[in-house]
This record gives structure tokens, sequence and C-alpha cells, in this order.
């Protein structure tokens, strides 16, 4: 009998052949499940640690990667791969403990703040260090461009967190309600805005309990005039916020994760409650989102009851789930800075002792990836070897009418070096009795004498092997009795 490794997916009966409730460190592909690759540390530790960081590129096509701490900003040198101290001259910072760092890019500028300290920019092509933006803009919590404009969202003081307000045309420096299309506009429902993004036209607010999008309309009399997409739900987490694109974003709200304004559900009856039963209900205000630009996964960083944090993926092509055991800390989308070959000289002692593929994004300058601050505050790109896979089948009944005995299995996958163990049930809700994990012997059969009503298999491919796809079990089983 061939039996699938299905979608992850907890939340289902552990009894549908098309759902598992256990797959770690393995990547969706389109016929079943790939390798996870783990972490290649590339910094030395940032002073404290990581409250945000941004890529930007500059004219002459070189990448910059900036990191914010509670109290300074930082620039990583490529040379030796330290941080230097960029910060300005309102530095040191005082980050809330609840706040970020917020990155925008508005043309040749980078805009950095946080809700108490002085709007900090950037100069791209100059480089250098920060300076406090001029203009008096107000502190806020998030940032985002539309148009030609530099929008500001929940603000410093008094019904501050309903208000956001927008720059000048094409100048980030003025502020001046009134001139040059700047103003200001409090949101009269929906409570506090937790994050925005631009969209073709306009922008879109997100906010606890509302959606709401701002067109361009100048012949309005009005810069940009309010249209209310959705009048009850939002998010809870305003990290969770994703967008993809036009009318294409993702997050997490008090029943889930959804994706557009529609509220479409794409963790329902899938994944939401195995989520909020794994997540310290303390921490879901602090979910973290990010998209991993390559491999088109959005992860969501969370918090569980030991205080350690975990990855929930979702694939928003396959429309799949995925989940791994890494321990990670602030997530970054990233370019990769171009590391040549004498620069290897500062991972490894020699040219043997590299571990990455020589093929590896790491060493293209540019590549879009995805990153991480370790717990010791090192940069490290998601390009290191392949983790440890785990992945089970559903629970199975082979043989409909009668008890089946397994004596073997093949396993539908390029990877070697694996193990598989066979657990057996022998009723429905009986508990599992698993076999010895056992290899493929020189034919690929794995060699098994499991006698149960229902089976469940259970493939571990070793951390380091190369493999690309594991798709399912074919199991060699014969009617052993009615019972």
């Amino acid at each position: 009998m061939n039996i699938p490794f299905p979608p992850f997916e907890p939340d289902k009966s552990p009894f549908d052949i098309a759902s598992s409730d256990n797959v770690v460190n393995a990547l969706p592909v389109a016929d079943g499940w790939g390798p996870m690759p783990g972490l290649t540390e590339i910094t030395q530790a940032l002073s404290d640690e990581c409250r945000g960081a941004v890529y930007v590129r500059t004219a002459a096509g070189n990448y910059i990667i900036i990191a914010g701490t509670e109290t300074g900003l930082y620039q990583l040198d490529t040379t030796d791969f330290s941080w230097t101290d960029i910060s300005g001259p309102s530095a040191p910072y005082a980050v809330p403990l609840q706040d970020s760092w917020t990155f925008t890019r508005f043309g040749d500028k980078l805009v950095a703040h946080n809700l108490t300290d002085a709007i900090q920019v950037f100069d791209i092509e100059a480089g250098g260090t920060f300076a406090d933006l001029a203009g008096s803009p107000p502190r806020a919590k998030y940032s985002w461009v539309s148009g030609d404009f530099l929008v500001l969202g929940y603000l410093e003081g008094a019904a501050g967190e309903k208000t956001i307000r927008w720059s000048g045309i094409n100048d980030i420096e003025h502020w001046v309600i009134g001139k040059k299309g700047s103003d200001v506009q409090e949101l009269p429902e929906g409570d506090e805005i937790m994050g925005g993004f631009g969209e073709q036209g306009g922008f879109t607010v997100i906010q606890r309990n509302a959606m709401q999008f701002f067109p361009f309309a100048p012949s309005s009399g009005f810069t940009f005039t309010r249209q209310v997409l959705n009048p009850k739900q939002g998010t809870l987490a305003p990290r969770s916020i994703v967008s993809m694109g036009p009318g294409l974003f993702f997050y997490l709200s008090e029943d889930g994760f959804f994706g557009g304004v529609d509220r479409k559900p794409i963790g329902a009856e899938r994944v939401d409650r195995w989520f909020l039963d794994q997540i310290d209900q303390t921490y879901l205000a602090d979910v973290q989102g990010v998209a991993d630009p390559f491999e088109k996964i959005v992860w969501w960083k969370y918090r569980v009851a030991n205080g350690d944090y975990y990855r929930l993926g979702y694939d928003w092509q396959l429309d799949r789930w995925c989940t791994t055991d890494l321990q990670v800390g602030e997530m970054v989308a990233l370019a990769t800075p171009a590391i040549t070959w004498d620069g290897l000289d500062a991972f490894y002692a020699n040219i043997d002792a590299a571990i990455e593929p020589f093929d590896s994004r790491l060493f293209s300058g540019g590549r879009p990836t995805f990153a991480t601050f370790t717990s010791d505050n090192k940069l490290a790109y998601f390009t290191g070897p392949n983790l440890e896979a785990t992945i089970d089948t559903a629970v199975v009944e082979i043989d409909g009418m009668a008890r089946a005995f397994v004596n073997g299995a093949r396993v539908i996958t390029d990877a070697t070096g694996f193990t598989l163990a066979d657990g057996a049930y022998g009723y429905h809700g009986d508990s599992v009795t698993w076999s010895t994990a056992n290899a493929a012997n020189r034919a690929g059969l794995v060699p098994f004498r499991s006698d149960g009503r229902l089976h469940k298999f259970r493939l571990v491919i070793s951390d380091g092997t190369t493999w690309s796809i594991a798709s399912a079990v074919n199991a060699n089983a014969q009617p052993s009795g009615e019972q």
C-alpha cells in the first residue's frame, strides 16, 4: 500500500490520510517534502539583542545591512563582518520593551524610528551615520511609503495610537499640516493602529479591529480620503503583518491566521488550534512575521511556555504549512552580502572546513534570502547544512477488514542514511507501539515485523544529508486476523 507523507495539518483527524500531525524541519514541495536548511553564522556579535534589521541597495549595486538594538544602530562591515556603530546624535536610544525599530526607505534616504526616540535618517549613497530627521516629525511606531509621501502610524501623545500623519509631497522633512499635501487623520473607529503599507493608488492601515484604505484623491480637496474595508476585524499582533504585494498580505488574529481584507482563513482546521495551544498566550501580541523571499514562505516566530522561540511557516504558493524545532531570534528578510573567496577566511580555517556548497546563495551578493539573529546576537543565514527532518504519515488502516502485518516498507525518497519506524495500533484510539527505527537494506527495503489494525510511519532523515524529496511509504502488508 502506498501511504503519502501528507501536508502538516495537526488540527485534522489523525486518521485522515491526507494530513499529518508531525512534520518537523522539512519544507513543502509540490509532491511531498523537501529539506530545510540550517543556519550559517556570518557575523561577529552585535553589542546587544537585535530589535530590527534591514538591507538597502545603493545606486552602485552595493548592499548595506543595518541592525538596531535597544540603544544603537549598526552597519555590517563586510570586510571582517563586525558591526560599526552609526548611531546619530540622539543616541543612546531607548527602544521600549514592546517596541522595535521600523525601517522605511524613501528614495536615497533610510528612515529608522520607534515610539520613544526622534526619527532617524541615513543617507544611503553618502553613508556615514544617522541623523535626526529635520522638520519636526512626530515620533511614531510604524511607517510606510505611499507614492510620494512618507506615512507615519501610531503617533506619540494623546489619541496618537489611532492617528496617521504624512509628509509633504516628495519631502520627508516637511511636516507642516496643510502645506505641500501634508496632513493628519485620527481614525474614529477600529482601535489602535497595528501597521500599514503602500498600495497602488494609496495605502492600507491595519488596526486592532478594522482595516482601512486611503486612496490618493487630490481632486477631492484632500491628499488622501478614507474607505473602511473591514469595520470589525484586524490583528492583535502588529509585527505579524506581512505584505507580499498589491492586496496580498497575511496576519494573525485572535482566532488564527488570515489573508487579505476579507480575512481568507489560511489556518482554520489546519494549524490554528495547534498554534494557539503551542504559544504562550501572554506573548500573542509579540508574534513576528517575515517572508522568506527565496522559498516563498511566510514565517511567524512565537514564544512557547518555557521561553523558547520557534517558527511556523506558510507557503503561500502551495497553500501548505511547515514548522521547525530550530530556535530563532529576530527574523529578517535580507540580501546576501557577497562573501568573496578571500572573505572565507573570516569563517573557515581552510577550504576543507567549508560547510557551504560553493554554489550557495551566501557567496552571491544581492540574492534574496532569509536570516535570523542567534542567541549570542550573531547574524546567521538559513543556508547551512540540512536539518534533521522528521516526517510522519497519518494513522492508516491498511486493511479495512483485518489487522495488518507489515514485514517491510520502501520510502519514496532520494535521501540515503534515513531510518523508518512503524507505529502500530490495536484499534482507533489505542496508544501507539513503535517498532525499532530501521535503516534500508541494500535493496532499499526497510524490514519490520509489526502487527496492528492501524499503522503510522515515521521517517527521520539525518542532519547534513543531501536530498530533495520524500513523497510516500510503500508498505508490504498482509492480513493477520480480524480482531
